[in-house]
């Protein structure tokens, strides 16, 4: 036997529900239709008779007060039309008993007062026909309008008749519909809670459970889906042991293959896992470790006491102290590891442990103790051509009333090129030495003007050379307190920079003007331009943007540059320029 389909005994009672409702329309309608058209067709009626009396009683009245002044010849046909017209109107109008015999006596009377008093002479008088007139058109107004109130009382005795049947329908369509509703209800929810507490069980892990059949076509289906689901959970179950025992081997697998020593701490501080090369730098077996607090391992390494200090450190410091770095001594050389504590958290943030990682930079430290001794060497070197070339120059300035303007010109340039070169070989040799000394400056008034418009002259003759549009926009800008010579060295290295990397015929502009109660120092350029991620890392020591550095420039001069004028109190950004390249701004105070 085919099991029955819930949908079709829904669909079964909601169209016995609509056939019913369907039903009561079908009676209802019909009669509040009929009685509405009736009710509007006798009052309009007895409404129009009203109104045809009224007008009547206006043209007799009006006739009334003309015979009174002596003019009713001259109103006699006026009123006489309008009398005639809105009795033709009631003749065509009856719906009372008796209005017939009342409109044709109303219409032969008025036609002999109207006959009388076209024969008589100006002084006669007729009051008593119109009184008489008058009376027989209110009594047919009270006619019409009693029969109005008739209707009204019909209509109203019907409208509550049909509300008593409606309320009735509607009450037993809620029953039935309640009943239907209930037995639904009733009939789902057995094989729902069924399904709840199983459902609730399979949360339990009591995959076994089953649901039997079900009385409707949806719910066996349900069952069935169901069934098939806990057998599948019940697979999965038996392989579920099998399969983390495969993640864990996996995961001590890949923490194994790290060349940096990991150690899994849980939340009581125990230590729950430690890979071979965390047993090699702390000095200590692996089954020593497993199982122990952290803090209390049986050992004495040296190399385990200080990462264990260092690890107390962090943790007193909190989330904001910094990673610390120490020198241990493994595998026949020295190495520098850096301790990364990472507090370990599952659902609601909870923390359920630390994972220590002692990362090895032994490569990175290499690396800039060898980037270290190039700067050094670079430095050291430079000093010796500097010299050379400064005393030099010194000798040549011996002579300097024997030389053309134009030679002196160049002569002090590169004198004063040679001692911002010289200040740069020792910062490069400080730097190097592990000296970083805050930069110093002489305070006296200064122009940032006139040192822009120097600098610009001075690397005029290069920007020809190399065909870039050298262009300068200086305006008046109030006096500073500064050293002359480093703001100078500011300059010629943003210039430089900006000449470096602007391709032939470029343009490079540089200008001053006063911005918000400081001075402002533009220079732009129409170069590559810089990565948006890139900014803000340009200023830092070695770095290096771009395809147009020179091979071998170690990077130095905008961190100097940005040491320079945050020592003047100032402050230096750089932004896209217009279209294309850079612009770097560099805001300084005024002289206050």
């Amino acid at each position: 036997m085919k099991t029955p389909s819930l949908k079709n005994r829904v669909r079964a009672a909601t169209l016995a529900l609509v056939a019913l409702a369907v039903l009561m329309g079908i009676y209802a309608l019909p009669r509040v239709y009929r009685l509405g058209g009736a009710i509007r067709a006798t009052l309009y009626a007895n409404y129009v008779t009203i109104e045809a009396a009224q007008h009547m009683g206006k043209a007799l009245y009006a006739l009334q007060l003309a015979e009174h002044d002596g003019r009713a010849a001259e109103m006699l046909a006026q009123s006489r039309d309008t009398f005639t017209r809105w009795m033709d109107v009631e003749k065509h109008n009856f719906t009372e008993t008796g209005e017939p015999e009342l409109a044709a006596r109303i219409d032969s009377e008025a036609n002999k007062l109207f006959d009388e008093i076209g024969k008589s002479d100006r002084n006669a008088r007729h009051d008593h026909e119109f009184e008489q007139l008058a009376t027989d058109l209110e009594e047919l107004i009270e006619m019409n309008r009693a029969a109005m109130f008739r209707a009204d009382s019909r209509a109203t005795k019907l409208g509550t008749h049909l509300t008593y049947e409606f309320a009735f329908g509607l009450l037993g369509l809620l029953v039935l519909g309640g009943a239907v509703s209930w037995g639904l209800g009733s009939t789902l929810s057995r094989p729902l809670s069924e399904l709840a507490d199983r459902l609730r069980g399979v949360s339990q892990r009591k995959t076994h459970l089953r649901l039997g059949p079900q009385r409707f076509e949806e719910l066996d289906i349900v069952a069935r889906e169901f069934n098939q689901m806990a057998e599948k959970l019940e697979q999965y179950e038996k392989l579920n042991v099998e399969r983390l025992v495969y993640e864990k081997k996996k995961i001590e697998a890949i923490i194994e293959s790290l060349e940096d020593g990991v150690v899994l701490i849980d939340r009581g501080g125990v230590v729950t896992h430690i890979n071979e090369i965390a047993t090699l730098i702390l000095g200590i077996e692996s089954a020593e470790a497993l199982g122990s607090s952290f803090d209390d391992l049986s050992t004495n390494s040296p190399h385990y006491l200080r990462v264990r200090d260092a690890l107390r450190l962090l943790r007193r410091g909190g989330s904001e102290a910094s990673r610390i770095e120490v020198q241990l001594h493994v595998r026949g050389r020295d190495h520098t590891y850096v301790l990364k504590p990472m507090p370990l958290h599952q659902g609601d943030n909870e923390a359920f442990g630390t994972l220590l990682i002692l990362q090895d930079v032994t490569y990175l430290r290499d690396q800039d103790r060898a980037r270290t001794n190039l700067v050094a060497t670079l430095s050291h070197e430079l000093k010796s051509p500097l010299t050379s070339l400064a005393l030099s120059a010194e000798l040549m300035r011996r002579e300097e009333p024997s030389l053309s303007p134009k030679m002196v010109e160049l002569l002090h340039a590169i004198l004063e090129e040679c001692a911002r070169m010289k200040q740069l070989t020792d910062n490069l040799l400080n730097l190097a030495k592990g000296q970083v000394p805050s930069i110093t400056v002489n305070r006296e008034r200064v122009d940032i003007g006139e040192i822009a418009n120097e600098v610009a002259q001075r690397f005029a003759i290069q920007a020809r050379e190399k065909n870039v549009s050298l262009q300068t926009r200086i305006e008046k800008v109030p006096p500073t307190r500064g050293d002359s010579v480093k703001l100078s060295w500011v300059v010629s290295n943003l210039l430089g920079n900006a000449l470096r990397y602007t391709p032939e015929n470029g343009k490079i502009e540089i200008a001053a003007h006063p911005q918000d109660g400081g001075i402002r120092l533009e220079v732009a350029d129409s170069g590559p331009g810089i990565a948006p991620e890139l900014r803000g890392y340009i200023f830092e020591r070695f770095a290096q943007y771009g395809n147009g550095g020179e091979k071998g420039s170690a990077g130095l001069g905008l961190a100097i540059v940005k040491d320079i004028v945050e020592a003047h109190g100032g402050r230096i950004f750089v932004q896209a320029n217009n279209g294309a390249g850079s612009r770097f701004i560099v805001d300084l105070p005024v002289d206050v």
